[in-house]
């Protein structure tokens, strides 16, 4: 009993061990992955350094296919591999003889192309916590009264037509799964034909006809009347 019992006692250490380890090793990642993901290739950066808004630094910085951006004074730096708490701290060794204030604010974002029949179709740079509404309100919206209807999320040439509850609902960018690089589509008025154009006009011509046929009706009157006076 006496050899069983270490036994037992034996296994218990070496089970308390075993998952005392993977514990550890898993810990470390834990608080790694919102950081370390926190800027993304191909993405964008946004640096606001208010109330210093006239400052080179306030602006948005595109990140490269390397996750490098491109800094004044100091160059390239590789954003991708630091959390925004470490690229504000970055920002402020590098730049305080720059800026008239410390505040500095760090924000990913993405871009998303607004293409069609948007009032304002363009590649804009949003927030990925931005809704669906907001971001088509920054393109004006489309110009069709059933384009919200039709709108279309595109990426790598495939569709997905169903984005109209998602506008309804305010959903984020990112609760959808939007990446850098995707499109919103929503249909162009037609574009006008010749006869759109002859239609257009040919009220101005009728009126002008009308008019000029009306006074050499006239004048031909006025001249059988004099002639038949003399």
């Amino acid at each position: 009993m006496t050899i069983i019992s270490a036994f037992k006692r034996i296994n218990a250490f070496l089970l308390v061990m075993i998952m005392t380890s993977l514990i550890g090793a898993q810990e470390p990642n834990s608080g790694i992955n919102q950081t370390s993901m926190a800027f993304r290739p191909g993405d964008g950066l946004y640096i606001s350094t208010f109330p210093d808004t006239g400052s080179f630094l306030d602006r948005i910085f595109p990140i490269d296919g390397a996750g490098f951006v491109e800094f004044p004074v100091v160059g390239k730096v590789k954003v991708t591999d630091m959390s925004r708490d470490e690229l504000t701290q970055f920002l402020k060794e590098n730049f305080k003889s720059y800026l008239r204030s410390p505040n500095i604010y760090v924000k990913p974002v993405i871009r998303v192309s607004m293409l069609g029949g948007f009032a304002r179709p363009g590649l804009y740079y949003v927030d990925p916590q931005a809704s669906l509404w907001e971001v088509v309100r920054r393109a004006g919206g489309p110009v069709l009264a059933k384009g919200i209807y039709k709108m279309q999320w595109e990426r790598d040439e495939d569709e997905q037509k169903d984005v109209t509850r998602f506008f309804e609902q305010g959903t984020s960018l990112k609760a959808m799964g939007f990446r850098s690089g995707d499109q919103l589509w929503t249909p162009s008025p037609e574009a006008r034909t010749f006869w759109d154009a002859v239609a257009d006009v040919m009220p101005i011509v009728t009126l002008g006809i009308t008019i000029t046929t009306l006074y050499m009706t006239y004048q031909r009157d006025q001249a059988l009347l004099t002639r038949g006076r003399f």
